[in-house]
């Protein structure tokens, strides 16, 4: 019994994880789509990542949330790259 209590758990952190990877990932998007002030937006992600609210969800999403990291993080929104893909509507899942 103890070993599957182990498992959801593992499942459960799991999960816990890519659930606060995807608040992360959307904030990166907001930061790159934003299209009336891209620095702005930038400087908002930014206090955000730094912030102690940024850094404990970047924990919580298993991210390291030191300078380096939020640094790369920061470029990368920059970039202009998206983090996901949107589905249009009607589509197939």
């Amino acid at each position: 019994m103890g070993g599957l209590v182990m498992a959801d758990n593992a499942e459960q952190a799991a999960r816990m994880r890519a659930m606060w990877s995807a608040v992360v990932l959307t904030s990166l998007d907001a930061a790159r789509e934003s299209k009336k002030n891209k620095g702005r937006a930038l400087k908002t992600l930014t206090m955000w990542a730094n912030s102690r609210n940024g850094r404990e969800v970047l924990s919580l999403a298993g991210i390291n949330p030191d300078k380096r990291v939020t640094d790369c993080m920061l470029a990368f929104a920059a970039k202009g790259v998206p983090t996901t893909t949107r589905r249009k509507r009607g589509a197939n899942l």
